[in-house]
């Protein structure tokens, strides 16, 4: 009985930790003071590996002020960019990020394409195009055990913001996968526990 205990607490944990180490990178505590800083520089930022190719900014720059989704802060990638990327050391599961084209840009991008790759670097899938326009909008991805994401555009500058990872709360508001097998584990947990209340009791049946 009290294996069985151990081992239900113990996938509580981990399932508790396997949420909390999700999360959504929004830039905000990037250093720009009204002007581009690279992202680069900063590697690993938020336990993540930025290509040379990715900027981070705020809506002080002339041009940007509809750069941010949340926030004052975005990502932007480098002019001629046709390839930015991101990877990690750790795998992760990527739910999606929010991207638009910045309103003052002389040359920018219509259309987005995010493409996930695992360790070996082959493809898990894409995004395929998604077109993005002066507001905002979110290009879901849904892509588990990523080591390196590749975004494509066809033309000129994007921003993106709200990186987000698969076990954070979605866009619609809804519940975050990992509640569920929580929610039954612990359920599971009681049951066990009250059973084995009712066995100690005097007079329980067999």
């Amino acid at each position: 009985m009290k294996k069985t205990l151990f081992a239900l607490i113990a996938s509580a944990s981990l399932m508790l930790a396997g949420a909390a180490n999700a999360g959504i990178v929004g830039f905000e505590d990037v250093a720009t003071d009204g002007d581009f800083a690279g992202l680069a520089d900063l590697n690993p930022y938020a336990g993540l590996t930025f290509s040379d190719d990715w900027y981070a900014g705020d809506t002080g720059i002339d041009g940007y002020g509809n750069g941010a989704h949340g926030g004052t802060h975005f990502a932007v990638n480098g002019f001629g960019s046709d390839g930015a990327t991101i990877g990690s050391a750790t795998p992760f599961n990527f739910a999606g990020a929010w991207f638009a084209a910045p309103m003052g840009a002389a040359d920018k991008a219509s259309w987005i394409a995010i493409s996930a790759y695992d360790a070996l670097n082959h493809l898990i899938g894409t995004t395929g195009p998604v077109a993005i326009g002066s507001s905002y909008t979110w290009a879901a991805a849904a892509f588990d055990n990523v080591s390196s994401l590749t975004i494509t555009r066809d033309t000129g500058w994007f921003v993106m913001d709200d990186f987000t990872t698969a076990a954070s709360v979605p866009p619609s508001g809804t519940v975050p996968e990992p509640a569920s097998p929580l929610v039954l584990g612990l359920g599971a947990f009681a049951l066990i526990l009250g059973r084995a209340r009712r066995r100690k009791a005097p007079g329980a049946a067999a």
